[in-house]
């Protein structure tokens, strides 16, 4: 006859007692659904839903221009937008925010505006397609892109309007040759748009929007001084 100490006995129920509780978790786990995600009261904006553009130019013989995946500055890489507060302080909001990345939306919008311009065919954006080639590659440096504006008074009266500021769009930009290795030409395109309520983030993204219309403009106009490659 074997002898079975107190505490091998012990160990042994405890055992059963982990298997019992690990096999109880899996049932209720195939039976119960899990609880669906947390949703958020945010609001959601799109660059390209806010502008009517042009259709595209139908001049066949014109330019295919590649655009780059566009630098950012570090701090406009969150998907909350972005209002400033002077020129050293930033707030970002929790319910507003962009509905995709925004260096994405960015090249798009422009992609679109620019495909637009006179003397332009096409207009392609990251991930280009297998063996495309362009005339040219555009780089853009997106520097500013927010409104700017003092806070809400939160002791004001319901019925005083939000203060004043006004929108700000900085990008640089570059046009290379074929290879994307040489620049071309070089540019800086400033959008400020005066008498933005803060708060009202439909008229910033709107406005934002505009600011990337001129920008396309601005690259277009250049492109048209460049000798064709």
């Amino acid at each position: 006859m074997f002898y079975v100490s107190p505490l091998t006995s012990h160990l042994r129920r405890v055992g059963l007692y982990v298997l019992a509780v690990s096999l109880l978790g899996v049932a209720i786990t195939g039976c119960v659904r899990l609880l669906e995600p947390r949703q958020t009261d945010a609001t959601y904006y799109l660059l390209s839903d806010t502008q009517s553009w042009d259709a595209p130019s139908s001049d066949t013989t014109g330019l295919t221009v590649g655009l780059r995946q566009p630098r950012m500055a570090s701090y406009l890489s969150a998907t909350r937008i972005v209002t400033r507060q002077g020129e050293h302080q930033i707030r970002f909001s929790e319910f507003h925010r962009w509905g995709e990345d925004l260096n994405q939306g960015i090249n798009r919008t422009v992609a679109r505006a620019l495909a637009a311009q006179p003397g332009i065919n096409s207009v392609e954006v990251v991930p280009w397609p297998k063996g495309v080639t362009f005339d040219y590659v555009v780089q853009l440096h997106v520097l500013n892109f927010e409104g700017v504006g003092p806070p809400p008074d939160p002791d004001a009266d319901e019925d005083t309007p939000p203060p004043e500021g006004h929108t700000r769009m900085a990008v640089e930009w570059k046009i290379l040759d074929t290879t994307g290795d040489t620049a071309l030409a070089r540019g800086r395109t400033d959008h400020q748009d005066d008498g933005w309520r803060v708060g009202n983030y439909d008229a910033l993204v709107s406005s934002l929007g505009e600011g990337l219309a001129t920008l396309a403009d601005d690259i277009g106009a250049r492109l048209d001084t460049l000798n064709r490659p």
